[in-house]
């Protein structure tokens, strides 16, 4: 008998509208474990050498992990894995939410999807079996709007568990991501526009099965003691977020791998969530400034401050918690009455997103900042790589190798907020200068000639995440292979 995994996987054909379910022999899961170790083994056999990213030759994966579904704890997270169409290569993103238990309780380790659709389906799977449904009803709707179409339709006792593309993902966006639970987001990689090249516009999962495991009692015994210790750390009430700089200040003098270990860590995801970083990463360097070429110089404490995580806790009105996890660093976020959008809430936007418009851009407008994360996330379109390719065309914008006939009249200053929005709303529906710029910095460099290069952040046709490597050089190794 099996533990941890369940041995099998299905495969669906969407060129033939075929399904089957393969089994996996037991050595295969002691080599590669699962998630993105059985990902990598199923593709890189399946996948011919020259496959076209973009073509029925690639296949898209939805792998859990091997301890989702036993009680342990915070194994939520889940891999969608295919051939990048952003480099060419190995393409993974991974996420949060409720997708990677909803895989196994339909009786698989993961979904392997090959073929393209000639019209707009999504795939259905309970423990009755799997279907591909018709989708043109939802195609065209974002991600939100999909998913709540889809979960009236599907849910019978519960509710359902959906990945979905959104208008990025349709458009066939090069840094387009697959959306979970109405805001977790598998952003990297151009996974959604893989998604968006099959016709396939979501992956609906309601299945029961539970999954066995070798000592339930000990694995059980372990989860609920490390439960408790992290229910009972907790940062001291008077440490607000107005201490991070100096709590920044204080871990430069120590090592840095020990920094922020173990329930220390926990403590701090419990209170700020990944947003701690927005502070605390601003004074030692570690977040990006000004499209890579800043620093705090640039983006001081008057600044930042306006990004301060306490400032985001003010939105927010609940707390969000991925499956089996006990920290509950995601937040829901009310943002009615904000000066952009009509939006009445938003899934707390992380520190990625934090940076990626608001250092790196020089904006320290956090409202535009929660709109344009509700934005993407709708959209379902990689908050990093769009960011960066906004950073890049500002800075084109400053030396002159752009101007305002190319960017439709925007002016594309540092921290002008309203010129971002309205740039990512070109980019989300794919147009003037947002046509190009879906695809990412590397396509838009190859546009813009020669005298953009300079300003081009990209490993492998890939932007870098909001960690500077110059600080870690084990990050540099992280963003030329990853």
């Amino acid at each position: 008998m099996m533990h941890g995994y369940l041995g099998k996987i299905l495969v669906v054909d969407l060129s033939n509208q075929t399904i089957t379910t393969e089994t996996i022999d037991a050595g295969i899961y002691e080599s590669f474990l699962s998630g993105m170790g059985l990902g990598a083994y199923y593709l890189y056999k399946a996948i011919p050498a020259h496959a076209d990213p973009l073509g029925p030759e690639n296949i898209i994966g939805f792998v859990s992990g091997l301890l989702t579904g036993t009680g342990s704890l915070m194994t939520g997270r889940w891999m969608v894995v295919c051939k990048s169409p952003l480099t060419g290569g190995w393409g993974d993103a991974n996420c949060g939410g409720t997708f990677s238990i909803a895989i196994k309780r339909c009786g698989y380790d993961a979904i392997f999807v090959k073929g393209m659709s000639s019209h707009p389906v999504y795939l259905y799977a309970d423990n009755d079996g799997a279907q591909i449904r018709n989708a043109e009803h939802v195609w065209g709707k974002d991600a939100v709007e999909a998913e709540t179409i889809l979960q009236k339709e599907s849910r019978k006792n519960k509710p359902v568990s959906i990945a979905v593309i959104g208008t990025a993902g349709e458009k066939r966006s090069l840094i387009a991501g697959v959306v979970n639970d109405q805001g977790r987001i598998a952003a990297r990689s151009g996974v959604g526009a893989v998604m968006g090249s099959k016709r396939l516009k979501a992956v609906v999962l309601n299945g029961a099965q539970r999954v066995a495991c070798h000592d339930k009692k000990q694995v059980m015994k372990i989860s609920k003691e490390l439960s408790v210790k992290i229910k009972n750390s907790n940062i001291p009430k008077i440490m607000g977020a107005w201490s991070l700089p100096f709590i920044s200040k204080l871990m430069s003098k120590m090592d840095h791998a020990s920094a922020l270990d173990g329930i220390f860590a926990a403590a701090v995801f419990k209170k700020w969530g990944t947003i701690y970083n927005n502070a605390l990463g601003m004074e030692n360097g570690d977040c990006p400034v000004k499209n890579w070429q800043g620093s705090v110089k640039d983006f001081g404490w008057r600044k930042y401050r306006k990004l301060n995580p306490g400032r985001i806790l003010k939105r927010e009105s609940k707390k969000y918690t991925c499956y089996s996890c006990v920290i509950a660093c995601g937040g829901i976020c009310n943002i009615k009455g904000i000066k952009y959008g009509t939006f009445s809430h938003t899934h707390k936007p992380e520190y990625e997103t934090c940076n990626a418009f608001g250092a790196l851009l020089l904006n320290d407008d956090l409202e535009a900042i929660y709109y344009i994360n509700e934005l993407l996330n709708r959209a379902g379109m990689d908050s990093i790589s769009a960011g960066n390719t906004v950073a890049f065309a500002m800075e084109c914008f400053e030396n002159g190798v752009i101007d305002e006939k190319d960017t439709d009249g925007l002016v594309l200053r540092w921290g002008n907020a309203e010129a971002i929005i309205e740039l990512i709303k070109k980019m989300i529906q794919r147009e003037g200068i947002g046509d190009l710029l879906a695809d990412g910095v590397k396509k838009a460099m190859a546009h813009f000639g020669k005298h953009s290069r300079p300003f081009g952040i990209h490993a492998g046709g890939q932007e870098p995440g909001m960690h500077d490597s110059r600080m870690d050089p084990m990050l540099g190794v992280h963003f030329s292979v990853e």
